[in-house]
């Protein structure tokens, strides 16, 4: 399974991820983490290496984390400052707004694994050669029949047998190094231009 495209479940669950994320982005708190996740899958595209997805994630859940800390610790200082206070029957702001924060980086963690890497990890051979969102493989190189490789392009500027091109195209095919397709094709040149 993984090399093989992305279902439209697990594709819906980075776009929810995504979608989730964009608040915390604008109000600037998420703007590093996402910038580890886009960066992540920049390097992934580029290297076709799926461990920068995952470094990428374990530096999100860092930072995120360090958030957590720093609510949970504002938190106590609140509690600490309302029992100090004896004005239990008043909630402080401040305290609830720093509850909501905490709250929400552990719906942060939660989320970045369940609906961004664990789809991506469930396909990731796929994903590092074809991207996340891409149905159809690339085409490696000499696959393509309108390859930008013509090697009868160079005809004009020496003679060659076709006889001797149809024995290199057939060896070609009988080593697998292009397909009966592409020999046909080649073949069909070669004829067409004597």
């Amino acid at each position: 399974m993984t090399n093989q495209p992305l279902n439209s479940s697990d594709q819906s669950k980075i776009v929810i991820f995504s979608l989730l994320l964009a608040p915390a982005v604008v109000f600037l708190v998420g703007a590093i983490p996402a910038l580890f996740l886009g960066f992540g899958i920049f390097m992934m595209k580029k290297n076709e290496d799926f461990l920068h997805i995952k470094t990428a994630v374990r530096n999100f859940r860092g930072y995120t984390s360090l958030l957590l800390i720093g609510c949970i610790l504002f938190a106590a200082y609140c509690a600490t400052t309302l029992n100090a206070e004896n004005s239990w029957d008043r909630l402080d702001e401040a305290l609830v707004v720093s509850l909501v924060f905490s709250a929400i980086c552990i719906a942060y963690l939660i989320f970045v694994k369940a609906l961004f890497l664990n789809p991506l990890a469930d396909h990731n051979k796929w994903v590092e050669k074809n991207g996340i969102f891409s149905s159809k493989p690339k085409s490696s190189f000499g696959s393509d029949t309108n390859s930008e490789v013509d090697i009868i392009k160079g005809e004009k500027l020496k003679q060659y047998s076709v006889a001797d091109e149809l024995i290199k195209w057939a060896k070609l095919k009988e080593d697998g190094h292009i397909s009966e397709d592409e020999f046909n094709e080649a073949r069909a040149k070669l004829l067409k231009r004597n």
